[in-house]
């Protein structure tokens, strides 16, 4: 028996709309419901309780954004599949952190928009192609410690960052093991090389909670205190934040952690590494595991 979706598209200009629902109709499980703006999207999506909600994000009365944040709550079961002509990556990344499994630019909307669908129901994220940055394609040739040197580089830079470091998770204990660092002392590297989630740090809190950990200012935060506050405050950095790298199917391979010198750094940057960025990392460090055994 085939499994029916409920489906809602929201879109404010008609004949958009229309084509949206007509590439949709092709698929004869989804089952289509329409809304024109933002308030109506979710009250719609709080009666119907859809199980995707396509989403444009320019929208009267609430904008897409707004409406996706309501719609958690009054419909958490409901996946997100944003459709915009919006291609700034400061709004792809704020769309994709609200919890949003996909992005589809409206240019790409014949040929992305289906398989996006199908991807976002189920579970997987879907990001039309050149809005987040993604890994160099040389990485696929290099060896893992190689590749992941490179992950890191892309990573700090595109953070803003001072130093960081990428840690690889040992399925068997439990713990991270820094792969890859850059800018740290010996003793830091030797106090922060086996973690484990209970573990008094930034990528102790990322295992833990599998979600992304800012420290605004080291000297001030909880998650830091006694030998781990000291070691970081004397390698002269003040914000940190750390990332789980989490493949596709839900692995925890490891964690990325980028670090500054200055309290507080500006979250636009900070949110430059995006999700769908670490899942590709991910995904590296899998594929570059499975090579070898």
């Amino acid at each position: 028996m085939v499994q029916c979706f409920k489906i809602l598209v929201v879109e404010d200009y008609e004949q958009f709309r229309r084509f949206v629902c007509s590439l949709l109709q092709q698929k004869p499980e989804y089952q289509i419901t329409q809304a024109s703006d933002g308030l109506e999207a979710v009250q719609k999506a709080e009666e119907l309780q859809p199980d995707l909600i396509v989403l444009d994000i320019g929208l009267p009365g609430l904008n897409g954004l707004e409406v996706a944040r309501r719609v958690r709550k009054l419909a958490p079961r409901a996946k997100i599949l944003f459709i915009s002509q919006e291609s700034s990556l400061d709004i792809v990344r704020e769309a994709l952190n609200l919890g949003a499994r996909g992005y589809v630019h409206k240019a790409r909307t014949a040929s992305d928009l289906l398989l996006a669908v199908e991807t976002v129901l189920r579970g997987e994220q879907f990001v039309s192609g050149g809005l987040i940055p993604a890994l160099p394609s040389t990485q696929s040739s290099l060896n893992l410690p190689s590749a992941l040197s490179q992950v890191l580089a892309q990573a700090i830079d595109m953070a803003g960052a001072d130093m960081g470091n990428l840690q690889i998770l040992d399925r068997q204990t439990n713990r991270l093991h820094i792969a890859v660092q850059h800018g740290f002392s010996r003793q830091f590297l030797e106090f922060f090389n086996k973690v484990q989630h209970h573990h008094q740090s930034a990528c102790g809190s990322a295992l833990s909670r599998r979600q992304r950990v800012i420290v605004d200012d080291v000297a001030h935060n909880p998650i830091f205190s006694g030998r781990s506050r000291e070691i970081v405050l004397a390698e002269g950095v003040r914000a940190v934040q750390s990332i789980p790298l989490t493949t596709a199917s839900g692995q925890l391979m490891g964690v990325l952690s980028t670090h500054f010198r200055v309290a507080k750094p500006p979250r636009q940057q900070l949110f430059q590494i995006t999700e769908a960025f670490a899942q590709e990392v991910a995904e590296l460090i899998q594929s570059k595991r499975l090579a070898v055994t």
